[in-house]
């Protein structure tokens, strides 16, 4: 047999026992996380956590969705609709692919519980909510703040945000304090990808830009006192055509 034509035949049979693996991991994977989200269900848990894997792999789906909390009732309702699928195509409209990320806050009914595409290595995990007060500041997360944060905090998109120790240039350089931070996080109205690369954009009703690297906060400053002008960096920095409005107000206009 030709050489060519062998070396053709093992690649094709390579590429098929790699996509069959693929198809296995995702099945697998799958029902580890409904099988999690069976056993919460079961002994009273009402938040769950994404929790992805970052390297240079993550899709940008999983990065978006990365720290992101969703409710216990959601991921029931969707764990169910695929285990009640009587064929495929149900179970595929149970739990859709996605490519690109994902801004919003309110989950479509079809998508929350990973695999969110082909070779996901996402997961969902359980969490509790609490409260905590550090220096006056006040943070709901689901775990206490570790020796190398300064805020871990879920913000109004229901994403559990966190700004390092290590990241100084946003109170040195900005003069933005924790208690600024906080209160930007809990009013974002307008997300959007960022123009120059994968990070996510963020406008807050009281005026501040944030950035965003998954969970982690980048920066968070205010552009100009005017409102106005702030919200004009916010577009110019942001593919603004693919926003995602979590909460709009005129004076964003004005």
């Amino acid at each position: 047999m030709d050489f060519t034509i062998l070396n053709l035949i093992n690649m094709m049979l390579s590429a098929n026992t790699s996509y069959f693996e693929g198809v296995s991991d995702h099945i697998i994977s799958q029902m580890q996380n409904i099988s999690r989200i069976n056993e919460g269900a079961k002994n009273g848990v009402e938040y769950y956590k994404v929790v992805a894997r970052i390297d240079g792999r993550t899709s940008e789906c999983c990065k978006s969705m990365n720290g992101r909390i969703i409710p216990a009732s959601h991921l029931e309702a969707q764990s169910q609709a695929i285990q009640n699928a009587k064929n495929i195509a149900q179970k595929k409209a149970a739990a859709i692919w996605r490519n690109g990320a994902f801004y919003g806050k309110i989950l479509p009914k079809d998508f929350g519980l990973p695999p969110y595409h082909f070779r996901c290595r996402t997961e969902v995990v359980p969490v509790w909510i609490d409260e905590e007060v550090v220096d006056g500041v006040a943070m709901k997360n689901t775990s206490p703040l570790n020796q190398d944060e300064v805020i871990k905090h879920i913000d109004k998109t229901g994403v559990e945000r966190v700004w390092k120790k290590d990241n100084t240039h946003i109170q040195k350089k900005h003069g933005t304090n924790p208690k600024d931070v906080i209160k930007a996080l809990n009013s974002i109205n307008t997300v959007a990808k960022n123009a120059n690369n994968n990070y996510i954009n963020a406008f807050s009703d009281n005026g501040y830009f944030i950035v965003f690297n998954g969970d982690e906060i980048v920066t968070c400053f205010k552009p100009n006192e005017s409102k106005k002008k702030s919200f004009d960096y916010f577009k110019d920095a942001s593919e603004y055509d693919k926003k995602e409005v979590i909460k709009w107000k005129i004076a964003n206009l004005l």
